[in-house]
Parts: structure tokens; sequence; C-alpha cells
């Protein structure tokens, strides 16, 4: 019997579970932008620029920009139950934010329409495949005006200790052909929680850099978010420390 690889269909069904949606719900209102975000956004972004966040599940960094004085933001995801909540909140607190259901492999916009954009919480990960994970970068580089910015994070596989050994364990598993069928490449990861299974790539910083030249990207900052600025316990919480990658479109 063959096994079912992880597909678009699978992430989509792990952001629309109850308590999941329920969780991010709770981000936008009691964490809201993480200190590091804040950090890369007022270095970079522009206010008057047009923003696209990408994978902004139920508004948390769309709201925190908006806070920020950045209005002209707009967010999509993929999950219809997340949209959803994103303009419910939004319309509660009377922020004018359009938010719609997209796909970011396939972003239905002008070339040049954006002056920023991001994709947070390692959402770009999420993605099934090198080659789709490229073919995303694309399209946010197309609909990035010249000289355009794009902020992210990933983890880095081989900066944690703790998962030294289980790297260790996979890489065998890998070349024995002894892999979860369900998974693409090695350094991808299905993680079980409370209620759902989640896909996430853990890529090395070697692997990022080199997706981001295949795009066409320029990479101006690259840095762990422990070693930016200290965050709080509820972001810690919310998140384990990861790389927030900051690129430039030539």
């Amino acid at each position: 019997m063959n096994t079912r690889k992880v597909d678009t269909e699978f992430v989509r069904k792990s952001f629309t579970t109850e308590k999941t949606v329920s969780d991010y719900v709770k981000a936008v209102t009691e964490i809201g932008l993480w200190e590091s975000e804040k950090m890369m956004i007022e270095k970079y972004f522009n206010p008057e620029s047009r923003i696209l966040d990408i994978g902004c599940g139920a508004g948390r960094t769309t709201i925190g920009l908006y806070k920020l004085g950045y209005h002209l933001v707009e967010g999509l995801d993929l999950s219809e139950a997340m949209i959803t909540q994103a303009r419910r909140i939004s319309k509660e607190l009377n922020y004018n934010i359009a938010f719609s259901l997209r796909d970011a492999a396939c972003l239905d916009y002008d070339d040049e329409t954006f002056g920023a954009a991001l994709f947070s919480f390692n959402g770009i990960m999420q993605i099934p495949e090198r080659k789709n994970r490229i073919k995303v970068l694309k399209e946010i580089k197309r609909i990035l005006k010249p000289k355009g910015y794009f902020l992210f994070t990933t983890h880095e596989r081989d900066s944690s200790k703790e998962y030294e050994s289980f790297w260790k364990e996979e890489k065998r598993r890998w070349a024995l052909h002894l892999q979860d069928k369900k998974l693409h490449e090695f350094g991808d990861k299905v993680i079980r929680m409370e209620e759902r299974d989640i896909f996430l790539h853990f890529p090395t910083k070697e692997e990022v850099i080199s997706s981001l030249e295949e795009a066409g990207f320029i990479l101006i900052e690259g840095v762990l978010r422990s070693e930016l600025c200290e965050e709080s316990e509820e972001v810690k919480k919310f998140s384990t420390d990861c790389v927030l990658w900051l690129v430039q479109k030539p």
C-alpha cells in the first residue's frame, strides 16, 4: 500500500482544528509581534509601503504591523478558518486590513505590487519539498518592487545540540530507506501535537542560502533570534529559537 506523501492539503488541515485556531487567535492579543520581528520590521520596512503578510494565520503579525503604523498591510493564508478569525478580529478593532484565502505558491498579484513581504513563524518551511519552497520564493520576488524586502524565519537544523542525536539517527534511517514514507527529503519532520500533526522542514543555513540564491534574492541578514534580542517568556513558549532572514530583491 502506498503511503500518501505530505502535501498542501495535509498542511491546510493542520491549521483548521479548533484548538489550533484558538491558539492562534490568543496569540494575536497575548503575544503580538515578537521583539525581534519589530526590530527587523522597523529597520527595513517603510510604513508607506504596501506590505504582504503571507501565512498570516489569525493575524498576529498583520495586526501587529498595523498597530505599529504600517497601515498598507494585507494578509493571506491557506486556512479559511484562520482567515475568518483574522477578519473578525480586525473588524472588532476597526482596522482596515484586507485578508484573503490564498496559496503562497500562486500569488495572483501583478508583478512589483508590494514594497515588502513577510512569512513569519517558520511558515515557509511548512511547504513540502524544496522545489515548492523555491517556487514560493520566486513568486514573492516577482510581486515585490525592485529593492523590496522579504522577512521570514526558519529553524537551523545543525544549531541545536538538543536534537543532534535525533538528526544523526534520522540520517541513518534515510540512508537505509527506513524513514517515514510520508516525508519528501532529509530534514522533513511530522510533529505530533495535541490534536494535529504538523509538517516542518528543518534546513541548514547553507540550504536556505542556496535556495535564496536560486530564487534570485540578495541576503542582507540571517541572525538567530536569541542573538538578536531577549524575547518574553510568552514568545519563548509560543515558538522555539529560530533564524530571522532579511533578503532583498535586486
